[in-house]
């Protein structure tokens, strides 16, 4: 039986801070993140991953989730 310590919402909150982590320390925030068009006009700044931060961050959300043999 496993017994999850963590939330979900814990985990991502974790996979997050990971993954600006690396970007911010590999200097690759332009190839990972990008204006999000549904915020173009508006005065609120809105970002979204690229495919290649999606990946990263998913490889990243897996092995937290892996760390703690998270179970749905």
């Amino acid at each position: 039986m496993t017994i999850n310590i963590l939330e979900l919402d814990q985990v991502c909150n974790i996979a997050d801070s990971v993954y600006f982590d690396v970007v911010e320390h590999l200097g690759l925030y332009d190839e990972m993140i990008q204006e999000d068009p549904a915020h173009k006009d508006s005065a609120i700044r809105g970002t979204e991953n690229t495919e290649k931060g999606q990946e990263l961050y998913y490889l990243i959300e897996n092995a937290v989730k892996n760390a703690i043999d998270f179970q749905e």
